[in-house]
């Protein structure tokens, strides 16, 4: 038994059918689909911004990398380094300042 869909087409309906004339995009008379790809070179950016970016990393780099060598005399028996996290005593020291841990509430303000 044969079904609508499989019903072969009758020479009526052939002539019924609408074509359509396609081109392809990508040939070469009509040039390629897509646009060449342009290379991407990095560009100097300056400005006020940027140099102030700049002079403001080195700074606080610069605290980073040297504030290990501070020193600081606390008296006899403390550590004489300026910053120091004591871990194994659990204290923070940062210049004249001592925190313990019930105290970690005071560290933004530091």
């Amino acid at each position: 038994m044969q079904t609508a869909a499989h019903k072969p087409a009758s020479p009526d309906a052939i002539d019924s059918i609408e074509t359509v004339d396609v081109k392809a995009l990508n040939t070469r008379v009509t040039g390629a689909l897509y646009k060449k790809r342009e290379k991407i070179f990095p560009r100097r950016v300056r400005g006020t911004f940027r140099s102030l970016k700049w002079a403001v990393m080195t700074v606080t780099l610069a605290v980073y990398y040297l504030a290990p060598w501070l020193r600081w005399d606390r008296g006899p028996g403390a550590p004489d380094q300026a910053i120091l996290i004591d871990l194994p005593a659990r204290r923070f020291y940062f210049f004249f300042i001592e925190l313990w841990p019930q105290e970690i509430y005071y560290t933004p303000l530091t």
